[in-house]
Parts: structure tokens; C-alpha cells; sequence
């Protein structure tokens, strides 16, 4: 039965794409380079139709943004090679002995600690792996899967926020100059770590309570070890890095950046770290996934752009003079900042709404600036965590699972995307909006 289902999908897959225009497929293909293309197209219209130098738009430009993305992911790829990640993945899944509600609760919990302090892309792309094995033996559902993974996406997202280099976003607020690292560190790292738990504990109880055997969870565990039983621990690199990132996280935090800026702490760091990894045999690979960068560097050019033709100041001024109390204005930028990242993902929304919020916070919030800061990435958190689309690792995520050949209780393929994902979106963006606004409410 399992076999002419598939085959009657696949014919069925085959008859529709002969029915689509036959410029869709190259579309769906190339879609982030068409992006891509079209935001620089577009900022540079912009910049001649308003007769605005592109050398003046340039020297804007937040190039320090693009280096401490680029320079944070190759850093994240010397530490997956000792094999840390792999490992610690696997004992938590020995830790939670293959039960669905300790699963979740672990893998989550590793997920938002890995994405405060690292890129949540590389996270994401090592752990799963070992998830895949894990859910493959202990014969999970499609409700679990669907509940599995929108709290792994959760996490990746207020993780990313939790710590100034955790996520786009972050850097963004980070470089801004609207706040410092340790200003943002210690009022972001608590919020989030409570939206973390918070949405751990309701994913938790979403999750049905089964009467599996457990003998066959334990099969599974055994399972997976044999897996990953070759996968040893470069612990002498693994002491080194780390000396490293704490030495890059003390320039961070009590280094003016005007003295030694944030992205050349970056670039030392990488340095330091590549050398050592050079010296100790460890393969230092340079390749990484352009994409996200370059649409990255293609939103900051467009709001770059935008921003010099006054429209931006004109909003923010104009929310100022409608709103004169600071707590109100706070909520509004917050709801409006979340809408925005939900239907454009965080990167836009960033790059876009960037200069109101530092024109609002150089204006009546500007004693409130560090708060407002950490209000701004958790809108932006909370936007990225309502669609699929929205998040930074939402697409790769998807593309892995549906590619990973998880099979349902009903022996049909699981497939994870937009449609799966849109209810558990719905609770995700609530539950973080709400507590960040309760937050600010109380603080501000």
C-alpha cells in the first residue's frame, strides 16, 4: 500500500509540473538570487530617481554587520569540527532515554543555548542528523514531528535573540549604537531564557502522552550510539576555542568599540582560532552558504537607500508627534516591528524599521534605549517565529525534514513546511509578543 501511494504521488507531481508555465521551475530554483538581484536593483532606482549619491548611501552602509555574520558562522564550523556538538547531541538523546516529552524538552533547551552564543544555521544543520536517527527508531507521529520541530524553530529564534551575536538582527542592534553588548547581554539573556521555557513547557504539553514500549526506545538509543560510537572530542582545540570566544567576549563587552569596533574582534577571534586548528591538523573549511549573506547585505543596501530619501525619519518623527507616551510608543514600534518580520522575515524587518528605532531612541526613549533595544529583537523574534518562511533557518529546516524520509504511524512520508507549521506559528508569535510587551509594560 505505502509503495502505490508514493507512486501515485509521484505521477501526480509529475502531471502538475508538466501543467505549470515552464518559467516556474527556474523561479522556484533561483528564487533567493532573484531576491537577491532585485533589492539591489531597487535601492539603486531609488538612489537615482531621488538623485541621491550612491557613494553617500555606501558610506552608511553596514558593512561591520556583514563581517560579524560572515566571520561568527566560519568561527561556529572550527567548532563543530571537534565533534562537540555531535556528541552532546547524543547524550541528550541518551538523557532522554527516546521518551517524546524529554526529547522535546532537551534538544529545545540545546538549540536555544547553541543559538545564543553561535550561528543556529550550522546548529541546526549538525543536530538534525542525530534527531533524524533518533525519531526514525522510536516511530514517532506526524503531530509529534509537527510539535518537534516548531519548538526547535522557536528556540533557534529566541536563542538567535538572547545574546548580541546570536542572529542577524541581534548584530544589527549590537552595531547600532543604541546600546552596548553587556547593556543588551544582561536585559536580553532573561527575557528570552523565560520565552524559552515558557514555550518548552507548553510544547511539552501539547505533546500526547503515548504507552510505547520501552524496550524499543532503549533500542533506539543503543541504535544511535553505534551511529556516532567513532565520533570523538577534540578536547585540547575545544579548551583553545574556547579561551578564544571568552577572549572575544570580554573585547565585546568592556572595549569601546570606537577604541577596537566589534567586527575587528571578529576577524581576530577567526584568526586566532584558524591558526590554532591549522596548527592542531583540524581541517579549517572556508566554504559557507553565500545566500543568506548576500540577501542580507541586499536588504541593508534597499533600507540604506530608503533611509536617505527622509521617509524613514518622517515615520518615526510622525509615530513621535501621535504618541507622546513612551510606553505606548515602545508597544506600537514593537507590534508594528513583529508584523513586519512575520511577513517580510527578520532580516527585512531589521534592515527596514533599524533607523526609526534609532531616531526614537536619540528622542523621548533615549534613557529607555537599552530596553527598547531588547523590545526591537524580540518583536523581531516573535514576527520570525509566526511563519515558516520568517525565521533565518526556517526554509533549511524545512528542506532537511522533508528530505530526512521520516515516516508516520500511517507508513506515509512526513512532510514539514508553511501549511504544517501555520497554527504552531500562531501560538509561537503570541506567546513571545506577549511576554516582551508585559515585559516593557512594567519596565519601561
Amino acid at each position: 500500500m505505502p509503495d502505490y501511494e508514493s507512486a501515485r504521488h509521484h505521477l501526480s507531481s509529475a502531471e502538475e509540473e508538466k501543467r505549470m508555465p515552464h518559467w516556474i521551475e527556474p523561479l522556484k530554483k533561483n528564487f533567493s538570487l532573484f531576491l537577491i538581484a532585485t533589492l539591489f536593483f531597487a535601492g539603486a532606482l531609488i538612489a537615482l530617481v531621488c538623485r541621491i549619491p550612491v557613494s553617500r548611501i555606501m558610506h552608511g552602509y553596514s558593512y561591520n554587520v556583514l563581517v560579524i555574520l560572515i566571520f561568527m558562522e566560519l568561527f561556529t564550523n572550527l567548532i563543530a569540527e571537534t565533534g562537540i556538538m555531535q556528541r552532546t547531541a547524543v547524550k541528550l538523546a541518551e538523557r532522554s532515554k527516546g521518551e517524546r516529552r524529554s526529547t522535546l524538552l532537551w534538544f529545545g533547551g540545546l538549540m536555544f543555548v547553541i543559538s545564543a552564543f553561535l550561528n543556529n544555521i550550522t546548529a541546526v544543520m549538525i543536530i538534525l542528523p542525530v534527531v533524524f536517527v533518533l525519531l526514525k527508531t522510536i516511530d514517532v507521529d506526524k503531530d509529534y514531528v509537527n510539535v518537534f520541530f516548531a519548538a526547535i524553530l522557536a528556540m533557534s529564534n529566541t536563542g538567535g535573540a538572547a545574546s548580541p551575536i546570536g542572529d542577524f538582527p541581534a548584530i544589527v542592534i549590537m552595531t547600532s549604537g543604541i546600546t552596548s553588548f553587556l547593556g543588551y547581554l544582561f536585559r536580553a539573556l532573561p527575557l528570552f531564557s523565560l520565552t524559552a521555557v515558557t514555550l518548552l513547557v507548553i510544547w511539552r504539553f501539547r505533546v500526547r502522552s503515548v504507552n510505547d514500549d520501552a524496550s524499543i526506545r532503549e533500542l533506539a538509543i543503543r541504535n544511535l550510539k553505534s551511529q556516532y560510537k567513532n565520533i570523538g572530542v577534540r578536547k585540547d582545540i575545544l579548551v583553545c576555542l574556547a579561551v578564544i570566544f571568552v577572549g572575544m567576549f570580554l573585547a565585546w563587552s568592556f572595549v569601546p568599540p570606537e577604541k577596537l569596533p566589534p567586527e575587528i574582534t571578529a576577524v581576530l577571534g577567526y584568526a586566532a582560532a584558524m591558526s590554532i586548528c591549522r596548527f592542531k591538523g583540524i581541517p579549517v573549511k572556508l566554504k559557507m552558504d553565500l545566500n543568506p549573506v548576500l540577501t542580507i547585505a541586499a536588504f541593508l543596501f534597499a533600507a540604506a537607500a530608503v533611509s536617505q530619501t527622509g521617509v524613514l525619519d518622517w515615520i518615526a518623527n510622525s509615530l513621535q508627534d501621535h504618541i507622546t507616551n513612551p510606553k505606548a510608543l515602545a508597544i506600537v514600534i514593537m507590534l508594528i516591528t513583529a508584523v513586519a518580520a512575520g511577513c517580510f522575515s527578520a532580516g527585512p524587518a531589521a534592515a527596514a524599521m533599524m533607523p526609526i528605532i534609532v531616531s526614537i531612541c536619540n528622542g523621548p526613549l533615549k534613557e529607555q534605549s537599552d530596553l527598547i533595544a531588547v523590545a526591537y529583537a524580540a518583536a523581531i523574534c516573535a514576527g520570525s517565529s509566526l511563519f515558516m518562511w520568517s525565521a533565518t533557518a526556517g526554509f533549511i529546516l524545512s528542506g532537511k525534514i522533508n528530505e530526512s524520509n521520516l515516516i508516520g504511524e500511517d507508513e506515509t512520508p512526513i512532510c514539514w513546511g508553511s501549511v504544517q507549521y501555520l497554527k504552531y506559528g500562531i501560538i509561537n508569535f503570541t506567546v513571545q509578543l506577549l511576554i516582551a510587551i508585559t515585559a516593557i509594560a512594567i519596565l519601561v
